[in-house]
């Protein structure tokens, strides 16, 4: 049982003290032992220990922390009339001036204000104040109003109405409660018959309360009646809830007995991709799925799910198995290029949902890999996932690939009928590529199932509820097609719920490298600076299924193909490894003084100018290399690149009153 001391400055008003003590004992009195200490009898040097201190008085507090181990613990006990003196004060004549007196002047200012919050302004209070009796102010008054303490009402008072003492109020008790973590079914149950016999103005804290743990109740026997451990904790990972399987996972008594980090290091918590292998507690494996809880961009906790890990295994192999499995995540995505770095952030925090996504990108661009990266941040990663190419199939073969049908709906139909991809999909994700592709007809059927979440199949009459998240992917400008009248507005609207939009290749250059040194693996150490150079220029239609293409071509005949530098603009000139570094490097000698050289920007921009467009990715190359032939130097800030003698020597070379010939280097 919990220890709590209740602390007073001394036993002036034992009545009073006992009143307290018992009303803390109505809501706790099964969890919590309440004692009560008087400051002006302890030691000096008394340390009291508790797992809660609560004091009466606030102009005790300073006085109390010299006795406490703990002033963390410190609760300060705010009081409020009893509801039934209501009907006490309801009687006294409107329009009268009503004396209120309480054990001193801030207590009875206190009681006027919680009358006044809960709309009772027929009568005029006047709090009592003890120094002032003297003066006369209260001798035209009458009638006088107290909570218990009628000894003080001045003796000309002719009524006097005693509410009786004041009780503890209901946010005391439930910081209390919140304090000594007590949210118990019996406490609740007290705490909402306080409630009711209270007089306080915020309701609206009261109704939360009561919303809240109604909520709570529902999501308790929701998850408790799981067979998964369901854990929720804040962003430190620090248990706010466990239900029952969980707590006899962790072989826990309550939900602080739980130390996730014991089997988890934080950082891999933290990791936003999900742990794949299991998780051992207490000698069991588990499969561990973790979901952060975000409020705006913030990450406020997380919900993790712990399945055993034997079926979690046998699930994925069966999906596996039968090709409903997505097999990318977003680690297997290759790319460097900020603008594609955006996208799989906004497709990270898309997975969290439930919601329709539309993915809008040029063909070859990635789409499906980002869709199945998405499947397998979700919830729904443990579902299958369902892919179909939409214009690959007619009208006819689409509706019953999808709604499936019932035995002998039509010619050449199973005699068994056939599940649906729709009911396949079932608690997982359906994806739908080239979803531009449907007939005005089949936008009709596809429109009300996804708005309904309900399907018929083909020769059915039967409505057959799906869970299913639909992922739809198009290469054509949708909203174009709403224009032109070859889309449904309608539909459209329902599936730009969560929309993503891939860039072209051309848009993202700075992924080419990387996507050559994955696709390419150790032959990308024999491409050359020029050749990176020209595949930089290209325009890559194609985009990375044309690069993909390109890199195959290269390991099998070891050159790129004729057509990728052929496709270049004549204007554009083309940086081989000799022009482009001397042009470089006369505007590095142009701009070479003492004090300072000239900075990558600046020489990206007088370029172009000259029609030479350079990324800075082979601009840092170039230079690197002007850099270790000693032709130039390079320094951070304002210095930037500046020439060396050799290399003004360098470019005399090249000037036309010399008779050097241009040296390859």
């Amino acid at each position: 049982m919990k220890q709590a001391i209740i602390l007073y400055r001394n036993e002036e008003n034992i009545e009073a003290i006992n009143f307290i003590q018992k009303n803390f004992e109505e809501i706790f009195g099964q969890y919590i032992s309440f004692s009560n200490y008087y400051l002006t009898r302890l030691d000096p040097h008394t340390i009291l220990k508790a797992d809660a201190f609560l004091v009466r008085d606030e102009s005790i507090l300073q006085e109390a922390k010299a006795f406490v181990d703990d002033f963390s613990k410190m609760i300060k006990i705010n009081r409020s009339p009893a509801r039934e003196s209501l009907k006490q004060i309801s009687s006294i004549p409107a329009g009268s001036n009503v004396l209120l007196v309480n054990d001193c002047y801030e207590s009875a200012l206190n009681t006027v204000y919680s009358f006044y919050e809960i709309g009772v302004s027929h009568i005029n209070f006047i709090p009592y104040d003890s120094t002032l009796a003297r003066t006369g102010i209260y001798d035209q008054l009458e009638i006088a109003v107290t909570p218990s303490e009628p000894h003080l009402v001045p003796p000309h008072i002719k009524t006097v109405i005693d509410i009786g003492y004041r009780r503890v109020s209901f946010d005391t008790m439930f910081k209390l409660m919140q304090l000594l973590d007590l949210d118990v079914s019996i406490v609740n149950r007290n705490l909402q018959r306080h409630i009711h016999s209270v007089v306080e103005s915020n309701e609206g804290f009261h109704a939360n309360y009561v919303y809240g743990y109604l909520k709570s109740e529902m999501l308790s026997n929701v998850v408790n009646s799981s067979e998964n451990g369901m854990l929720l904790t804040d962003s430190f990972f620090r248990p706010v809830y466990a239900n029952r399987q969980a707590l006899k996972i962790f072989q826990a008594v309550n939900k602080n007995h739980i130390q996730i980090t014991d089997y988890l290091l934080a950082e891999r918590l933290r990791a936003q991709e999900q742990v794949e292998e299991p998780v051992m507690i207490n000698g069991d494996a588990y499969g561990l799925e973790k979901n952060a809880i975000r409020l705006m961009d913030d990450v406020v906790g997380y919900c993790m799910i712990l399945q055993d890990y034997g079926k979690t295994r046998a699930q994925s192999l069966l999906m596996k198995r039968t090709g409903f499995a997505a097999k990318y995540q977003f680690k297997d995505i290759v790319c460097e290029s900020r603008e594609m770095a955006q996208v799989i952030d906004t497709a990270r925090q898309i997975a969290e949902a439930d919601d329709t996504i539309l993915i809008s990108g040029e063909s070859g661009t990635g789409k499906e890999l980002l869709a199945q990266s998405i499947h397998n941040a979700s919830r729904r990663r443990k579902g299958p996932f369902i892919a179909i190419n939409c214009a690959a199939l007619p009208d006819a073969l689409l509706e019953s690939e999808l709604f499936g049908y019932e035995p002998g709906s039509f010619t050449g139909a199973s005699s068994h009928g056939k599940k649906g991809l729709f009911e396949l999909a079932m608690h997982g994700t359906l994806f739908l590529d080239e979803i531009g592709e449907i007939s005005p007809k089949f936008q009709a059927s596809f429109l009300r199932a996804i708005q309904e979440r309900q399907i018929i199949r083909v020769g059915g009459k039967e409505l057959i509820d799906i869970d299913v998240r639909f992922i739809t992917v198009t290469n054509q400008d949708l909203r174009q097609k709403v224009k032109d009248g070859t889309f449904r507005s309608d539909l459209f609207f329902r599936l730009n719920v969560l929309p993503l939009t891939v860039p072209p290749l051309r848009r993202r250059k700075a992924d080419i490298p990387a996507l050559l040194k994955y696709f390419l693996r150790e032959d990308y150490r024999n491409v050359t600076q020029a050749e990176l150079a020209f595949l930089d220029q290209y325009s890559w239609p194609g985009n990375v299924r044309e690069l993909e293409n390109v890199c195959t071509f290269y390991k099998t005949m070891h050159r790129f193909p004729e057509y990728l530098f052929a496709d270049i603009p004549e204007k554009a000139p083309r940086r081989g490894p000799d022009d482009g570094s001397r042009e470089i490097l006369k505007l590095i000698q142009e701009n070479t003084c003492p004090a300072h050289g000239i900075g990558r920007a600046n020489l990206i921009y007088q370029l172009k100018s000259r029609n030479c467009l350079l990324s800075d990715r082979s601009l840092r190359q170039i230079l690197e290399d002007l850099r270790r032939k000693g032709l130039i130097t390079v320094k951070p800030g304002r210095c930037g690149a500046q020439i060396t003698e050799q290399g003004s020597a360098y470019l005399r070379t090249f000037s036309p009153d010399s008779k050097s010939t241009e040296n390859s280097w």
